[in-house]
């Protein structure tokens, strides 16, 4: 069984703001993804994000202060005074319920857009293609109602783009 969120974490550094991503639970006896799966205190899990690399909004599956940040909730000894990234996250289920196949559905979704982009890069702007863009827009094309990306795309501090869209096609 396979569970979905969007998560967000806080940034790096300055700016201050919070960076969102897809967070995906797996269970313990499938391995259907092509994302390499990381482990921590027995779950595994993998990440997927939009991130800003060279002006450009690129795809990057485990980033490392992505997956810094769910080992963090997951095994709470690893935080220190400077690592605490305070992740949250909310689940997302689609219409028909989902699980694995929808878990399937968003992988490949993440990776078409990568292969999509990669010869005309789209360029990053702050307030309508960032992280939280790209994630709404894999939602959409994987099947999660209007209604329930708004309510999953909201967290605290702050956050823009998680009601803009990017081209739907760059993740068919």
């Amino acid at each position: 069984m396979a569970e979905i969120f969007w998560a967000a974490r806080d940034l790096d550094g300055p700016p201050w703001g919070n960076h969102q991503f897809i967070l995906i639970y797996l269970g313990e006896s499938e391995n259907l993804f092509q994302t390499k799966t990381m482990t921590e205190s027995g779950t595994r899990f993998v990440t997927l994000g939009g991130h800003v690399v060279d002006g450009n909004l690129v795809f990057i599956a485990n980033q490392k202060a992505d997956v810094d940040s769910v080992r963090e909730v997951l095994n709470p000894d690893l935080v220190g005074f400077w690592s605490d990234y305070d992740l949250e996250k909310h689940k997302v289920t689609p219409k028909d319920g989902g699980s694995w196949q929808f878990a399937l559905k968003v992988e490949r979704a993440a990776y078409r857009y990568q292969q999509n982009t990669q010869s005309s890069p789209i360029d990053y702007d702050l307030l309508d293609r960032n992280c939280a863009t790209w994630i709404n827009t894999l939602l959409l094309v994987a099947g999660v109602p209007w209604g329930d990306r708004m309510r999953a795309g909201e967290f605290n501090g702050i956050d823009w783009g998680e009601e803009e869209k990017i081209d739907q096609i760059l993740f068919e």
